[in-house]
This record gives C-alpha cells, sequence and structure tokens, in this order.
C-alpha cells in the first residue's frame, strides 16, 4: 500500500477517533480564555486556573497570517499530585482532509515546578493528528507550565527551546488543558441575574473539548526516565548497549515499592519486554520524604527510534493492580526529516547509573 493511500485510509479513521472521544470526554462545555502576551518564557508564563470542565485557551504563534517567527507561548497552572492531565492542541494543522496542511505543525511539552521535561507532543499532517500529552501523571502538587511553539522549536531542560535561530511559520491554535484538580480553587463568583438573551440566527461557536485516551482500568503513576551517562546520536542504532534508567515515583494512596518488578515493561508503546533489573533497595529520587522504585531497561528492547519524545511503562502491583505511566525522554534526536516537515536537531548529554555503581557521573 503506498502512501498516498495509507493516509486517505487513515485520516478519516483518525478523525473519527477524535471526534468520538471528544463526545464521551465530559469536556463539552469547557472554560474559554484568550492568549495574553508577553508569554514567551517560563518566567512571563501566562498564568491560567483550570476549572473541572476543561479550559481552552485561543492564542497564536506570531500572528494569524502564519508569518515565520521564533515566537512560543507558555502557559502556568496549578495541578495536584496524581493528576493526569489532558493537553491537546486543536485547530492548528488545518488539515483538509487531502493530505494538505494549511496551518503550522505545532509542539507542547509539560514541564513541572523546576523546569523539568515531563511529557511532550507533535503534531503529524499525514493523518491530521494535533500534538496531545496524555498517560503523564503528576508527582506533585504544585504549579505546572505548557509551551506552544511551532516546529523545530522544541522544548528542552529549564524552559529552553532549541532552533531558535530558524524562523518558521506560525499561527492561530488553540489549547485545551483538562483533568487536572486545582489545589486552590478560586470560590465561585456571585450569580448574576438571570437574562434571557434575545434570539440569535446561528448557535454559539463550542470550544473544542480535549481529546481523552480510551479508557482504562490501570492505575495511572507518575514515572521519569532519568539522565543516560553518554550523549546519544541514535537511539535507534546505539543497540542497548546502556541500560535506560527509570524511575516509579510514589505519590499519595501508591506505594511504589509495591510494583512486582517482574510484571514491569517499558519502550515505545509500554508493552516491550526490556527490564534488566530493578535496585534491591528502594531510594527517594526527588527527595519527597517517599520512597521510589528504580529499574534499568535495555535499549534495543525498547525499540525507541530516532524522534520519539516519550516512553512507556506498563506493569501491575504485588497485589495484581495494573499500573501505567508515561515521560519524556530526556534524550532524543530530531532527524533531519520527519513526517513531512524538515527539522533540525541536536542532543542533549545525559546520564544513567552504570551497572556496578562505580562510575555515576553528576548532571
Amino acid at each position: 500500500m503506498n502512501t498516498e493511500m495509507q493516509r486517505r485510509l487513515i485520516t478519516p479513521l483518525v478523525r473519527g477517533l477524535i471526534v468520538c472521544l471528544f463526545g464521551a470526554s465530559g469536556f463539552a462545555s469547557a472554560a474559554t480564555i484568550s492568549e495574553a502576551e508577553s508569554n514567551d518564557s517560563l518566567s512571563s508564563a501566562q498564568a491560567v486556573s483550570v476549572p473541572a470542565e476543561g479550559l481552552t485557551i485561543s492564542g497564536a504563534i506570531g500572528n494569524s497570517a502564519g508569518d515565520a517567527t521564533t515566537d512560543a507561548d507558555f502557559y502556568s497552572f496549578d495541578a495536584t499530585e496524581g493528576d493526569t492531565p489532558l493537553i491537546q492542541i486543536v485547530g492548528a494543522l488545518k488539515a483538509d482532509g487531502t493530505g494538505t496542511c494549511a496551518g503550522f505543525p505545532s509542539l507542547i511539552a509539560l514541564f513541572d515546578s523546576l523546569g523539568n521535561v515531563r511529557a511532550m507532543g507533535d503534531a503529524e499532517c499525514a493523518t491530521g493528528m494535533e500534538p496531545r500529552i496524555f498517560n503523564s501523571t503528576l508527582p506533585a502538587t504544585g504549579k505546572y507550565y505548557v509551551v506552544v511553539s511551532g516546529y523545530p522549536h522544541w522544548a528542552d531542560q529549564g524552559g529552553v527551546l532549541q532552533n531558535m535561530e530558524f524562523a518558521t511559520p506560525g499561527g492561530t491554535y488553540q489549547l485545551v488543558i483538562g483533568g487536572v484538580r486545582d489545589p486552590n480553587p478560586a470560590p465561585p463568583p456571585a450569580q448574576p441575574p438571570v437574562v434571557t438573551p434575545p434570539p440569535v440566527d446561528t448557535p454559539p461557536a463550542q470550544s473544542p473539548p480535549p481529546v481523552q485516551p480510551p479508557p482504562s482500568s490501570a492505575k495511572h503513576v507518575p514515572i521519569e526516565v532519568m539522565r543516560w551517562h553518554q550523549e546519544e546520536r541514535d537511539l535507534d542504532k546505539r543497540g542497548g548497549l546502556d541500560p535506560i534508567t527509570v524511575v516509579i515515583l510514589s505519590m499519595d494512596g501508591f506505594d511504589a515499592t509495591t510494583a512486582d518488578a517482574n510484571s514491569l515493561t517499558f519502550g515505545k508503546t509500554g508493552f516491550e519486554k526490556s527490564l534488566y533489573r530493578c535496585r534491591k533497595n528502594a531510594k527517594d529520587i526527588n527527595r519527597d520524604g517517599r520512597m521510589d522504585m528504580v529499574c534499568y531497561f535495555k535499549g534495543d528492547v525498547a525499540n525507541f527510534q530516532t524522534g520519539d519524545l516519550n516512553g512507556v511503562l506498563k506493569g501491575k502491583t504485588k497485589s495484581g493492580q495494573q499500573i501505567e505511566g508515561s515521560a519524556a525522554l530526556k534524550i532524543f534526536t530530531i532527524p533531519t526529516e520527519k513526517r513531512g516537515f524538515k527539522r533540525h536537531g541536536r542532543n542533549d548529554s545525559d546520564q544513567d547509573d552504570r551497572k556496578n555503581g562505580k562510575d555515576k557521573r553528576r548532571n
């Protein structure tokens, strides 16, 4: 089957799935606000409050005409430990169903309060799939950040964006955030008198709800993909010579040390049987006073390809409860060309605990 035929078959299926997920999400009446400049860094992020029904933010990278730009939009919101946000870009690609995208390929990334990348998403014009983040459970209550940018301005640690020497097309978008609980919700405003609006010829526009993944009975748990011990140029060419360190983090209602190590799978889809071993002794990795579980996985079996952004872990606890989690890969290579978009990327220098524990390096 050639690429064009695949596109014609895949595009309507993907769009149909998104529509179904929208309708089942329960966020159809999400609150709506507009972007407020200047919000082009972590320090100047636009603070937003995400209500229970979700939030839609209308914004633009650069201007609505789509002129070349190095603009990026940062938003901050408060969330509660154990939340699994649903973050989705809507309306940036403007795909017309024939494989042509009149808009721009957008990128999104989720940061914690320290500027660590927790999850990422990118667009794919061939299928009309906009970037989304899901299945990344938050390890602590506090402030989180979302950045929206245009390809190839990839988010890096500390809120830094890569490839900013290249001005690329931008355009309008809608950012939808849901699935979080504000730990300090504002009191409800006083209700004004009910006024019957005059009849209108057209119904008001509805805000797009966030995309939810298919329901899962597994418990969503926070994980962290730790740094490797040396620079990686191509994830798919390393041959698994160095293990990937993954930490399962404890949170309220979940003790990471109860995970059944033998059940753990990790990789591109989460079903890869790549476990090398888990440490016998638990360790408080994020220094929150709770013990976490550190495990090592084989890179060749994990099956990551150049350009992959997130790793998925699946397994169960010793009592049989299914668990799953997703987190950003701390190292990744942006290929020269992927999914029809030209990319210019670089790699981070990362680390991992060596097998014998004698060659550990500081970040």
